[in-house]
């Protein structure tokens, strides 16, 4: 009996530390495949689409009246979309997307639940315990730009990290003299 509530523990115990991520995450690819069936037999209202346009910025590229299709998927603003069809316009990238509302909601449960499981609340306060982490003499700085690649406008996040201490001073001084 001991060893069947260990092992029924040590199997809880990993369905928490990894199970939730994978169940989410496969119910995230279903539902993106779910939206490309739908997309591919053309299940969907015009009124559905979301636009998304975006300059570009190529120096040569060829103009398309109609839309053709597109794949992929987009996060704007928390909300996940997937492309339906693309269309290059003067100097706009046009994209017609379809709302991903499942994919959304789970990335929500998906933080939520990493916020339960960390348990960052307020309200336990230790008074008189010295915390120290590293990430607080981390300094970091982000930087967004967009790069236009097989017409597809992809941003690009690069973070430069540095060490730095709060007495730190970024004046140039003169190097000390030798003795």
């Amino acid at each position: 009996m001991k060893r069947f509530a260990a092992i029924l523990f040590l199997l809880i115990l990993v369905f928490n530390l990894y199970g939730y991520r994978l169940m989410i995450a496969y119910m995230s690819k279903a539902s993106t495949a779910r939206i490309e069936q739908k997309v591919d037999a053309a299940q969907y209202g015009d009124d559905e689409l979301v636009s998304v346009k975006t300059k570009l910025n190529l120096p040569y590229y060829t103009n398309f009246n109609k839309f053709e299709r597109a794949y992929g998927s987009i996060n704007i603003d928390g909300k996940d979309y997937e492309y339906v069809k693309r269309r290059v316009h003067n100097d706009t990238l046009e994209l017609l997307c379809l709302p991903n509302k499942t994919k959304t909601g789970l990335k929500s449960i998906s933080n939520d639940f990493a916020k339960a499981s960390t348990d960052q609340s307020q309200e336990k306060k230790n008074s008189g315990v010295l915390k120290i982490s590293l990430p607080d003499f981390f300094c970091e700085e982000q930087t967004n730009f967009s790069v236009s690649s097989s017409l597809l406008a992809t941003t690009i996040r690069v973070t430069n990290t540095s060490f730095s201490f709060a007495n730190y001073s970024l004046q140039q001084e003169r190097p000390p003299q030798a003795i």
